[in-house]
């Protein structure tokens, strides 16, 4: 146990731990933690097209950023063995680039 390489290991996986615990804490939740904001409330979410195994969901948050509030969106793909939870925080400006881009590619679709 007196070998620094344990010793650092340890220290290193200890701060890491203790930097996830805080982040739980002070936003209330994991997945809060993982968004690094409170989540204010979830707005909704749609399903994607699904592998026979698979499933993918996208939830849509209103994250509570203080004075300049975020857009949280939530992928989560789930299978029989797994689950995969992906964090993704947009500001005001992104979230409406990321509107526009996807109003033109329905448009594309429905004009085919």
């Amino acid at each position: 146990m007196n070998d620094p390489g344990n010793l650092v290991f340890l220290a290193v996986f200890g701060a890491i731990a203790a930097y996830f615990a805080f982040r739980y804490f002070k936003f209330g939740g994991f997945k809060a933690a993982m968004f690094g904001a409170r989540i204010e409330r979830t707005v909704g979410e749609a399903e994607g097209s699904n592998g026979k195994l698979t499933t993918a969901i996208v939830r849509v948050h209103v994250l509570d950023g203080g004075p300049d509030k975020r857009v949280g969106l939530e992928f989560v793909t789930k299978s029989f063995a797994s689950y995969q939870m992906v964090p993704i925080t947009l500001s005001d400006t992104e979230a409406r680039d990321l509107i526009r881009h996807l109003q033109a590619a329905v448009d594309e679709v429905r004009a085919t």
